[in-house]
């Protein structure tokens, strides 16, 4: 009985060691440490009692008994704890801290036995067949030790197990709860046995212990749910919908998770240890170390992802190969492209249709436009004039709009181009200040303007669009503004780059302001807030909209401030390459290379062929061009203007774009290639109603030079004709005498100052004496208007000031002009204290100007000496020729008028009759037509009755 005891002992001491062997291998969690420690305790125990028994004296057999306590003092205890966190349960920490100081405490008690406290008698006795074992009478400590290290920690074991087990729904965990708690009975059934001398030489308890944790540590170690690390890994891995696969360094299959299974239907066939080549419809490249695999399983798209696994020596231990189910994934993409495949038609519709709209739209407007202009120049009644003029303005209203479209649709495709060019900041800003003066003058406003001198001069951009952002900008403080002022300011700051500068135009207006709620909107399409309160300013909500994506084409940004009821402040920031880093201050003239000609001119010898289907539209370009005296021929289509161009010779054709049958396009290509030398020579001029991106150079690849669009513009025709009509041809519309150059030195007039003058003033010294002329004529009028409107309107006393401000500074009479800019300062403030206190100042200081004026103009005819004049004219001469300029008035040709008026005055004349004469030349040259008309009617009228008279 005792070798099996012996072997017994052996075989759980060998069984422990592997216990301990498994728990080695794992993470290290605090489970795992627990149960190393009940192993380490159960493993002591079990060699004590194997020495026990195998003890030759009683020395050494109390030895092995005092070893086999000490080992097992922590067993029970530490498997009560380990038992409340397999079970997810709460364990009572301070009694078990508790116990565990009773158990530490006792400890020298068992080695030393004081007083035979726990050892009350040592008997070395005889067994059965010789074999001698130790028998003990135990002290009173020895029932307080067991009872505190053993009893107390295994009652709460049972009774934490049985509580799982009935709370517990898994099955499988159950399973596990009931094993782990039948297990947990056996020690404690040996000790009771032995304890109450059912066994009375052999202690099973040890050897039972051991046992009982090695299977306790198989079991939980089979299912890896002693870590829980591992536990929410697993479960983890199982839930995830993406396939997992894990191999050792030599590809062969570890674990996989469920989503795996189900990718590869047969991988559940396969046990661990086998290659994973083996599997139906892996591939090899999938092994491949982070490079991503495509591959598609029964209709469904997949995409590995292969990961090295290193140890703390950077040696490969594996992989793990992550599958991602890429069905859906793929659909969507699928989806996104045929979503974009759809936006890109529409967009192409879309501009398909745009540029249909466009030259739908722009043919009616060409013939609307230029009929216009022509009922304009030809019609003798002011009635029809008027209305003319405003089917004029309505017409370029509804052009403006369609141009907004086009750029808002150009700036969404993409296809909007910047044209950057070299550029002064000041001259542009001074070119959109003098056209928006007039139109803030008309408000009543004050239009502010400075410009920071110390920002470089020069530029490389796109001027253009900048002067379109800053238009629209004005535009819309000068509509929502009723009084006060719109300020303009530029100022710049050095840009990312050594060559780049940041300009900041900032627009402030006191107008009407904008709501905080609606300053999110303001630059969306077609929108225009607080529509309730602005109903009665036009606009198609277009201009913010272009502004911003205008701006933020050229890389700037746009910001707005605004307080209802108060005013508006608008920032555009926008990067420009510095071309000259000096300062506007010290700008240099601009040299004379760079103004733009505009001169009109004739060409008689010049042959130009018109071909459109419109006849209208051909009326229309008969019109614009038969003022330059072209030998103009027409052709309504493609082939008659081929047939045309092949039997004769022709300068310049304006081909129409979309003709029905044979368009613009085909037919250039045509006349180029069939026509021989008729057909490579002339000018090819695209004329289009399509105003989209990209005609330009799509008509440059067809065989044409240039292209204009419809409807027809004068001067941008006349740009055009300058370029492409050779200077030899062309000769000016007339002949005057040769213009002598502006010398400063001939005009010494005090309050004139000619340095500032010549700023402001380029042509000739015959312009300038006409200049000051008008200014002299005109003084009497606006002195009498300022001194009856500086009392009872100041409106209009305002606007009347602004005028005398530009008109004296336009001749260098810089003091007259600040003061009067002061004094529209003060009437746009409703400063009534400054006015009263400064009108007499700039009242005298105009009066004295205006005398000056006169006495150099006097002197200046004396020194040219008076021609001889023609001899009288008769009455009934005078009458025609009085009755001939009326009628070039009532058909608004004030030049002609005007001509002939001349033609009078060189005659003698009674002194009474030249003064009247001269009354009328007056008013026509201060552009009022209506007074000189009356005037005329007037001298036609004395006329007769001296006719009659005689």
């Amino acid at each position: 009985m005792v070798n099996f005891v012996i072997a017994l002992e052996c075989f759980g001491i060998c069984l422990t060691a592997i216990a301990l062997f498994l728990l080695l291998n794992g993470d290290g969690a605090r489970e795992q440490k627990l149960l190393i420690m009940i192993m380490c305790g159960s493993l002591v125990q079990n060699i004590g009692y194997l020495l026990e028994l195998t003890a030759p004296a009683v020395e050494a057999a109390m030895t092995a008994v005092i070893m086999e306590k000490v080992g097992s003092a922590f067993t029970p205890l530490c498997y009560c704890w380990f038992i409340y966190i397999y079970c997810s349960a709460k364990p009572p920490k301070v009694l078990l801290r508790i116990l565990g100081a009773i158990s530490f405490l006792s400890l020298p008690a068992v080695i030393f036995n004081w007083q035979g406290l726990f050892y009350r008698e040592v008997r070395w006795v005889p067994g059965a067949g010789g074999f001698y074992h130790i028998s003990l009478s135990y002290g009173p400590l020895y029932v307080f030790f067991t009872i505190a290290h053993i009893i107390i920690p295994y009652v709460l074991c049972i009774y934490t197990l049985t509580k799982a087990v009935r709370s517990c729904t898994d099955r499988q965990v159950n399973r596990q709860y009931r094993m782990i708690f039948a297990i947990s009975t056996l020690p404690v059934t040996m000790l009771v046995a032995y304890v109450f001398k059912l066994m009375n030489e052999f202690d099973f308890t040890p050897v039972t212990l051991t046992i009982s944790m090695s299977l306790v540590v198989i079991v939980v170690w089979s299912r890896r749910n002693y870590d829980f690390r591992h536990v929410a890994a697993e479960k983890v891995l199982e839930s995830m919908g993406d396939g997992v696969i894990a191999l050792d360094n030599h590809d062969r299959l570890v674990s996989y998770n469920r989503a795996a299974a189900m990718i590869f239907t047969d991988l559940s066939a396969h046990k661990p240890g086998e290659n994973i080549r083996v599997v139906e419809g892996f591939r090899e490249e999938m092994l491949n170390n982070d490079v991503p695999q495509s591959f598609s399983i029964r209709e469904q798209h997949y995409e590995s992802h292969s990961k090295h696994i290193m140890d703390e020596n950077g040696r490969i231990r594996g992989c793990v190969i992550l599958i991602l189910d890429m069905t859906d994934m793929r659909a969507y993409i699928n989806e996104i492209k045929r979503v974009r495949r759809q936006a890109e038609k529409a967009s192409i519709a879309k501009s398909e249709f745009l540029a249909n709209m466009s030259h739908e739209i722009r043919t009616p407007m060409n013939a609307i436009i230029g009929l216009n202009d022509i009922i304009m120049e030809e019609c003798g009644d002011t009635e029809i004039y008027g209305y003319a003029k405003d089917v004029q303005s309505a017409a370029k209203n509804l052009l403006t709009i369609i141009n907004d479209i086009l750029d808002l649709s150009k700036v969404e495709a993409g296809k909007m181009e910047l044209v950057n060019v070299n550029y002064y900041i000041k001259v542009m800003a001074d070119d959109l200040m003098g056209m928006m003066d007039m139109a803030a003058s008309q408000q009543g406003l004050i239009l502010k303007y400075e410009c920071d001198g110390t920002i470089p001069c020069r530029y490389n951009g796109d001027d253009g669009r900048i002067k379109q952002i800053l238009l629209n900008i004005l535009s819309n403080a000068i509509k929502f503004t009723t009084k006060g002022y719109v300020r303009a300011y530029i100022t710049g700051k050095p840009g990312t780059n050594p060559d780049e500068e940041l300009l900041t135009f900032c627009v402030e207006d006191t107008g009407r302001g904008i709501r905080e709620e609606d300053l999110p909107n303001i630059f969306e399409d077609f929108r225009q807030v607080d529509s309730k309160k602005n109903r009665s300013v036009e606009g198609s909500g277009l201009g913010l909209a272009i502004v911003k994506n205008l701006v933020e084409l050229m890389g700037g940004t746009i910001d707005v401030e605004s307080t209802y009821g108060l005013g508006t402040t608008f920032t555009v920031t926008i990067p420009q390459k510095i071309v000259d880093s000096r300062p506007v201050s010290e700008m240099p003239e601009i040299p004379q290379a760079e103004q733009k000609v505009t001169d009109m001119f004739t060409a008689p010898g010049m042959k130009v062929l018109i071909v459109d289907d419109n006849v209208i539209n051909r009326k229309v370009a008969r019109s614009f061009l038969k003022s330059y005296s072209f030998d103009l021929t027409e052709a309504e289509s493609g082939p008659e203007a081929i047939e045309l161009v092949r039997t004769g010779w022709y300068d310049i054709i304006f081909m129409d774009h979309m003709m029905p049958d044979m368009d613009g396009v085909e037919a250039a290509e045509i006349i180029r290639m069939d026509c021989g030398e008729n057909g490579t020579a002339p000018v090819m001029v695209a004329l289009t109603a399509n105003a989209m991106e990209g005609m330009r150079e799509y008509f440059l690849e067809h065989g044409f030079q240039d292209f204009i669009a419809k409807p027809l513009d004068r001067k941008e025709l006349n740009r055009l004709l300058l370029r492409w009509v050779p200077e030899k041809y062309r000769q000016a519309e007339a002949m005057e005498e040769e213009a002598r150059p502006l010398d400063p030195a001939a005009f010494r007039i005090d309050g004139v100052d000619m340095d500032a003058a010549m700023q402001y003033y380029s042509g000739d010294e015959n312009g300038f004496v006409e200049l000051l002329d008008l200014y002299f004529i005109d003084g009497k009028r606006k002195t009498e208007l300022m001194c009856d409107f500086v009392e009872s309107d100041l409106l209009r006393y305002q606007i009347e000031v602004h005028g005398l401000k530009s008109a004296s500074a336009n001749i260098g009479a810089m003091e007259v002009s600040a003061l009067a800019r002061a004094q529209e300062f003060a009437a746009a403030q409703g400063d009534r204290d400054a006015i009263d206190s400064q009108f007499p100042v700039l009242l005298a200081e105009y009066e004295t100007l205006l005398a000056n004026i006169g006495q150099f103009l006097e002197r200046r005819r004396q020194e040219n000496g008076r021609k001889e004049k023609l001899p009288c004219l008769t009455i009934e001469e005078l009458k025609e020729e009085a009755a001939a300029a009326l009628e070039e008035l009532k058909h608004f040709r004030s030049r002609e008028c005007a001509e002939r008026v001349e033609t009078i005055l060189e005659h003698e004349l009674p002194e009474d009759m030249e003064a009247h004469i001269l009354e009328i030349r007056e008013q026509l040259r201060l552009y009022e037509d209506d007074n000189a008309e009356d005037l005329l009617s007037q001298l036609l009228s004395i006329l007769e009755k001296e006719e009659e008279g005689k």
